[in-house]
């Protein structure tokens, strides 16, 4: 028989080490099976590369995934991937940023708690930390809308941390102690030494491994501090993690923030956490991956881009997605009792823009993970009709139990059905035939259409019996709108002529969709 130990027990050491502890089965009194659910919310900026993205003619239980999520291949039985989120039309970046947890763009002050908020009102009791919010770089000044996802119930933007040596302190330091004294001080598991050997004594052997995973864990955070104080970029520079040595410290930054996002979870710190992976909008060099170019210039592909430059495209939206992945693979190492952490935690991965070339708010990227109580993993849902991603959003609330307030805009929005298990209509492609028709320089072309990937600001549509596909070189304004259409059956009619061999629809006159959607004008 061991002692309880309670659930809000904080290790004290010197110079004001604290270290919260996770879920014991000495804390949990018998026969108590309540768990916290918890909300982690990673946005990716800039939209994505769609053909690179997203799943077609896949069905709920029987897809294959995209190359862009092939990091996530491992971890599909415990992913749900929601398709034909957004609607027809175009979006701006601080739109895009906005839609993620608020569902439209509002000017400041006007739009209500977003959903990491509202649902932090509901879960944060008995927490430490009432809700995180965090980023990987700092504000856009040019437009400060695209640096923030997170917003008050006055509408405010709510201000972000981006360094680990200070959610670290948050954790783990008093901050009533000078911050000398915490400097100066030796391991945090060396101050509160004495305590964690009590504590060992009072508990069984699961609880030991238990604690034995987690106090190696803290650790090696705490290590990765150290190391990375060392090579800081300098607080006058705050543009020296775009170049050079420093962006190696970069990739190191956010994989300790994520680890740290684990831990503030595991010990209950705090139940929600919005974590930024980039502005919308970002200028981001990642020079640790090999590329130099900014990430937004990347992601107008079509006007600016080589296929090399698609390819460094990729590198990018692969590095967000293998942190997401890295974040799911800590939560779900994590155990609480029977459970892992990821059981009790529902995470959102995704953007507010779908194609990023074009800004279209249509097939807006994302997926969510763990929250077993609550989801049906190891799908994909496409529901037949595009889905605003306040719907979601309702969803998601309901799954916590939070209700807006009545004079929310997501308060008027039904759920999305789904996501638990539950009956929806789910999208089936309209059978079509390919064919082709020439009179002269008109053409007449109906097949799906795709990206051609010698050359980036064309498409290709492929027909039957032809050797060879269709080629589709328009101008920009007409391209921004096959954006919106690519990887879907399509008919198109224009002007066009031989070149080397290849029919090139070269000028448009109509643009039909076989699937019914239309695309709104761009921005």
């Amino acid at each position: 028989m061991f002692n309880v130990v309670s659930r809000r027990t904080l290790l004290r050491g010197a110079a004001g080490a604290i270290l919260p502890l996770p879920r014991l089965e000495a804390s949990t009194p018998k026969g108590d099976e309540r768990r916290p659910l918890r909300f982690v919310a990673l946005f990716k900026p800039n939209g994505v590369h769609s053909p690179y993205w997203n799943i077609e003619d896949g069905r709920e239980k029987e897809f294959r995934l995209s190359a862009g999520m092939a990091p996530l291949e491992k971890l599909k039985s415990h992913l749900l991937f929601v398709d034909n989120l957004g609607t027809a039309g175009f979006t701006s970046h601080m739109a895009s940023a906005q839609r993620f947890l608020s569902g439209r763009f509002s000017p400041s002050g006007r739009g209500g708690a977003s959903l990491d908020q509202l649902i932090a009102d509901k879960v944060s009791p008995g927490t430490r930390i009432r809700s995180l919010e965090l980023t990987t770089e700092g504000l856009f000044a040019q437009l400060p809308e695209c640096s923030y996802v997170s917003y008050t119930a006055q509408g405010r933007p709510i201000p972000r941390e981006r360094d680990p040596n200070l959610l670290f302190d948050r954790l783990f330091r008093d901050p009533l102690v000078a911050p000398s004294a915490r400097r100066d001080a030796v391991s945090l598991l060396d101050r509160v030494g004495e305590s964690t050997k009590r504590l060992l004594r009072t508990v069984g052997k699961e609880d030991q491994q238990t604690l034995d995973q987690y106090l190696t864990v803290v650790r090696q955070a705490e290590v990765k501090i150290e190391n990375l104080s060392r090579t800081a970029a300098s607080p006058h520079d705050p543009g020296q993690e775009l170049a050079g040595r420093a962006a190696t410290t970069f990739n190191e930054r956010t994989d300790l923030m994520i680890d740290l996002i684990a831990l503030a979870l595991w010990t209950d710190s705090t139940r929600c956490v919005t974590y930024m992976l980039g502005n919308d909008n970002s200028r981001l060099v990642f020079d640790f991956l090999g590329v130099k170019q900014n990430h937004h210039l990347l992601s107008h592909y079509s006007r600016t881009s080589t296929p090399a430059d698609i390819g460094n495209l990729h590198k990018i939206c692969d590095w967000h997605t293998e942190k997401f992945a890295r974040l799911v693979t800590r939560l779900k190492s994590y155990t609480e009792g029977p459970r892992s952490l990821l059981d009790d935690t529902v995470v959102l991965y995704g953007a507010g823009m779908g194609a990023s070339d074009s800004h279209t708010a249509h097939r807006i990227p994302t997926v969510l993970a763990g929250g077993t109580r609550v989801l049906r993993t190891g799908r994909y849902v496409r529901p037949a009709k595009n889905t605003e991603p306040t719907h979601l959003h309702r969803t998601l609330l309901d799954f916590f139990g939070a209700a807006p307030p009545p004079q929310h805009h997501i308060a008027a929005c039904e759920p999305m059905s789904g996501l638990d298990g539950s009956a929806y209509q789910p999208y089936r492609e309209p059978a079509f035939q390919s064919r082709l028709e020439v009179s002269g320089p008109n053409v007449i072309v109906q097949g799906r259409l795709r990206y051609d990937p010698d050359r980036p600001s064309e498409f290709l549509i492929d027909v039957t019996g032809e050797q060879r596909p269709v080629r589709i070189a328009v101008a920009t304004k007409s391209n921004r709108e096959l954006n919106f259409f690519a990887s879907t059956p399509i008919r198109l009619s224009g002007t066009g002529e031989r070149k080397g061999g290849d029919l090139v629809l070269t000028a448009l006159k109509s643009v039909v969709p076989l699937e019914g959607q239309t695309a709104a004008s761009g921005p």
